[in-house]
């Protein structure tokens, strides 16, 4: 089993939801890993983005972590069932040395999460369970799956009512705000 294609686009982003606010050029790295597994005529694609840190890592996925990922010769998992994300990531970080340093992490974590999303596409299984039965915590009988609900940020003007009405949105979508966990609508489709 192999990703026989990479592709990375790097697009505008902006944390604010007043296109009027500058954005200070904030973007981030779309990715797109292509499998050989084939279902339905088309090959099964994973698909990940990087919003963490400041800028796309178009570079460093194209130059380092893509091409280590299409010369791997096998990442199928032991029983050649599946795609095994630990394989894909050994791959990427061969010949790296340990620690984080600096951005590497969004260029590999932008990688990680599509490949993570291929394997559960070719399990054929929603990703949340799929990374539940790989961590080991098989026989969850729920489609809800908690998630992070990132925000509560310092905007430039009307500082205390955009955060308030973020607070109240976030409430909306049936999160108790940042750092909690809330269900994720789109796990339930």
């Amino acid at each position: 089993m192999r990703i026989v294609d990479v592709r990375e686009r790097s697009v505008a982003i902006s944390r604010y939801r007043d296109a009027s606010i500058p954005s200070g050029g904030l973007t981030t790295s779309i990715a797109a890993v292509v499998t050989d597994v084939v279902r339905d005529g088309r090959p099964v694609v994973g698909w990940g983005f990087g919003s963490v840190g400041r800028f796309a890592q178009g570079g460093l996925i194209r130059e380092r972590f893509a091409p280590r990922l299409l010369a791997a010769a096998d990442l199928a998992t032991p029983d050649g069932a599946g795609l095994d994300p630990m394989r894909a990531w050994r791959a990427m970080m061969a010949g790296e040395k340990p620690g984080g340093h600096g951005e590497r992490c969004v260029a590999v974590g932008t990688l990680d999460m599509a490949v993570w999303d291929a394997a559960a596409k070719i399990a054929r299984a929603p990703l949340h369970r799929f990374l539940a039965d790989v961590a080991g915590e098989r026989g969850a009988e729920t489609d809800d799956a908690p998630v992070y609900a990132g925000g509560g940020y310092y905007y430039p003007a009307d500082d205390a009512a955009r955060l308030a009405d973020e607070i109240r949105w976030f409430l909306d979508q049936g999160s108790a705000g940042p750092r909690s966990t809330g269900t994720c609508a789109a796990s339930r489709r």
